[in-house]
């Protein structure tokens, strides 16, 4: 049977983050992520993406689209 289990790998042991439905003493593989490397490169990746946004228009948009309610009124 196949079993996938996120983990974290810390001070020499790995911890799995849910519960494993194995028997205990079960052999498995385990590949380690480099997710530090993948989100510093998402972060590079959009660096300079913004430089023609005025942001002070920005803010304003945002702001101005906080006081836009998509809500029904509650009748009570």
């Amino acid at each position: 049977m196949l079993n996938t289990v996120r983990g974290i790998y810390e001070n020499g042991v790995i911890k799995p983050f849910e519960k494993v439905r194995d028997k205990e003493r079960s052999e498995g593989i385990i590949i380690f992520l480099d997710t530090a490397k993948e989100k510093k490169s998402a972060f590079f990746s959009s660096a300079g993406s913004w430089k023609d946004v005025d942001t002070e228009v920005l803010k304003k948009q945002i702001y101005e689209s906080r006081k836009i309610s998509n809500r029904r009124k509650i009748q009570l």
